[in-house]
């Protein structure tokens, strides 16, 4: 994914030099990034050790400023800093993109399409009783954790959940803007497809996050809908609407819906005894020692041994990632990268929100009157998500969030239709 971010990115700035014109974010965005590279540069430049993983063992080397801080392992932060100096190029590439009315559209159909793929794989699975991804065989007998690419449910759903939202407005675009049938019955497969892959899903939390998503969506499409149709129009949507319920009704069966089902009948079982609760409060036991930028970006996997007690650890087994985002964060980047991040995602969707108010947002196209609050719902969704997982750690998940945040971000300079 790195190789391909930095393509793109360069193709980005021979179009930029090509046609000699500046692109187009808001300063304070590009501040932002570039007070985030700095702090996560610097942790990188003046690491104190590098981890010897075959012996786990910090092995010290020579920092450029002694008495200051650094990342405790100099080879997981160099290629976290990478991945964040290519994530950071995308929000702005998609900010300056997303100032083509057209471009937008296309880039949202894109997401759409592999939004749809990407549930019907998992759909596929469920049905067949795959034992792995695309059906290849296991040492370890079949994991019952996967789902279409993504190894963990819980990712899963926490990506599906952030494509939902913008696969429900290319459907409704589909039916209330001129369209042929083929088309119109794409981009509702599309829709039926994510909704069902949400619903058989066995994460619980993906779940849970796709209610409040479904909610949002009908309280923000519903009344848009309803204006739009005709009453004949209202009655023939009501048949649709059941025989769209029979149909998800009937993929979610095939797809072995009652394992979800049993899930939440054993969460009052489960919840108090899960293992990331003990794993949380190893956490905030560290967090004193963060300090204002941390212990280095990506280091939770080897700093979280060090003290979970290795003789008799509160938190079994090994944890390449802590089930909670914000305190994972708190741990790699201290109280001010956090800061400085919660400002990036949180400052993005209240931006959006505020362009979306303002009185010249009325002079917007449609479509992009349409798709700025699905992505304001999508990540909202995934904020709630990253409560109890880790989906801001994948890098799949952090590549469409970096593209919503680009064009919630990019959505103060829409000023025409």
């Amino acid at each position: 994914m790195d190789t391909l971010l930095a393509g793109v990115l360069l193709l980005w700035v021979i179009e930029l030099l090509l046609n000699r014109r500046k692109p187009r974010f808001p300063r304070f965005l590009l501040f932002l990034l570039i007070a985030l590279l700095a702090i996560g540069g610097w942790m990188v430049l003046n690491a104190g050790a590098i981890v010897d993983t075959d012996f786990s063992v910090f092995v010290a080397i020579a920092k450029f400023v002694p008495h200051a801080p650094g990342s405790v392992d100099y080879a997981l932060s160099a290629a976290w800093m990478i991945r964040a100096a290519l994530l950071s190029g995308t929000i702005l590439f998609v900010a300056d993109l997303s100032q083509d009315n057209r471009a937008l559209l296309h880039l949202c159909y894109a997401i759409g399409f592999v939004a749809g793929s990407i549930a019907l794989l998992g759909l596929l699975q469920k049905a067949t009783g795959a034992p792995m991804i695309f059906w290849q065989s296991s040492p370890e007998g079949p994991i019952k954790t996967f789902f279409a690419t993504f190894y963990y449910h819980g990712n899963a759903g926490a990506f599906l959940n952030l494509v939902l939202p913008l696969a429900a407005g290319l459907a409704l675009r589909a039916f209330t803007a001129p369209s042929g049938p083929n088309v119109r019955a794409m981009w509702a497969a599309c829709f039926v497809l994510c909704l069902a892959s949400v619903a058989a899903n066995t994460s619980r939390m993906a779940q849970f996050v796709g209610l409040l998503s479904i909610i949002a969506l009908g309280w923000r499409l519903g009344p848009a809908l309803l204006r739009r149709l005709s009453r004949t129009e209202r009655k023939a949507a009501l048949g649709g609407a059941a025989a769209f319920l029979f149909v998800l009704y009937a993929v979610a069966q095939a797809s072995q819906l009652d394992q979800p089902l049993r899930r939440w009948q054993q969460v009052t079982e489960n919840i108090p005894n899960d293992a990331r609760w003990l794993a949380a409060r190893v956490a905030i036991s560290i967090l004193p020692e963060a300090g204002a930028v941390g212990f280095g970006p990506g280091t939770f996997r080897v700093l979280f041994p060090v003290y979970n007690n290795p003789h008799k650890p509160p938190a079994l087994g090994f944890w390449r990632f802590l089930h909670e985002d914000y305190l994972q964060t708190l741990l790699e980047w201290g109280w001010l990268g956090s800061a400085l991040w919660a400002l990036l995602l949180f400052g993005g969707i209240v931006f959006a929100i505020r362009n979306f108010s303002r009185p010249r947002a009325q002079n917007w196209s449609h479509r992009r009157r349409l798709i700025l609050p699905l992505l304001v719902i999508a990540l909202g969704g995934v904020a709630v998500h990253a409560l109890v997982d880790f989906p801001l750690q994948i890098a799949s998940i952090q590549l469409y969030v970096a593209t919503y945040l680009g064009i919630c971000w990019g959505s103060g300079s829409w000023v025409e239709k």
